[in-house]
């Protein structure tokens, strides 16, 4: 069987070039050349030593490293406040991911971007597909968006902790099981990503609701819901509906990509 594994690649590069860029903090406006080649070539090289442990660590037969696109929005047009929080990737890092990415594939592995499109449904769109083929998939990533996609067959590792996540380790953390985390976070909040959720549901007032149906329809319909809180929801409608649908993977994405272009080389 093959096994497909997709590398969320900024989930793992910014965190990798943060541990390089310390060292020099506070980084003057205007930073020598040579400082901006060291951290940059520090990086690479963990970069490529993470790739090749994560291969000998999960044993792929194709791999993807995947990047977001430049131009996809349509998050942010729906839900103004998506990831508003975010700090601007590093000049310096943004002005090395060509060539960065020039280095993955000389090593082996092929390098996907898609104008377009976040990574986060890139990679969902293809575990997907390689999932309804009987192919095994593996995601590389510590970003909890990808959880949802354990319902549908898909490791999530995490690279750092080098440890695959279990639906039981959801559940521990958040209380309810992977298929529900994007309803539970349109209610919460998910300070991650700027969901505000609804004001004055935590989590205890969450799961008491969801307990009470499949759906947050079937749940404010239930005789048992609140009269306040069925009335706080639905004043909230229009806004937990995009907060869901901002935390929701893309799964349909049509890509053209083939299997045989990102298999990979075994080792002599």
């Amino acid at each position: 069987m093959a096994r497909l594994l997709l590398i969320d690649a900024l989930n793992v590069i910014r965190r990798l070039y943060a541990v390089q860029e310390r060292p020099y903090l506070p980084l003057p406006d205007e930073v020598a050349d040579s400082t901006k080649q060291q951290i940059i070539s520090n990086t690479k090289q963990m970069l490529l030593q993470h790739l090749a442990r994560l291969q000998l660590e999960l044993t792929p037969s194709h791999a993807l490293l995947v990047f977001d696109g430049r131009d996809s929005q349509w998050r942010q047009q729906r839900c103004p406040s998506y990831k508003a929080n975010r700090k601007p990737m590093p000049a310096i890092l943004s002005a090395a991911l060509v060539d960065l990415q020039q280095a993955v594939e000389d090593s082996g592995i092929r390098c996907w971007q898609q104008d377009e499109y976040e990574a986060d449904d890139i990679i969902a769109s293809i575990a997907c597909k390689a999932l309804q083929h009987q192919q095994e998939v593996v995601i590389a990533s510590t970003d909890k968006g990808f959880l949802p996609l354990l319902t549908q067959g898909a490791l999530i590792y995490d690279p750092f902790n080098q440890q695959l996540i279990s639906e039981q380790q959801v559940i521990d953390k958040f209380g309810v099981p992977a298929g529900q985390l994007v309803r539970f976070w349109s209610l919460v909040g998910d300070s991650t990503n700027n969901i505000p959720g609804v004001s004055g549901i935590g989590p205890k007032t969450a799961l008491e609701l969801m307990a009470l149906g499949n759906t947050l329809t079937e749940a404010l319909e239930h005789p048992d819901c609140p009269r306040k809180l069925r009335d706080k929801i639905l004043a909230d409608k229009e806004n937990i509906l995009s907060y869901m649908q901002v935390l929701s993977l893309q799964t349909h994405l049509q890509l053209g990509l083939n299997m045989q272009h990102i298999r990979l080389n075994p080792k002599p």
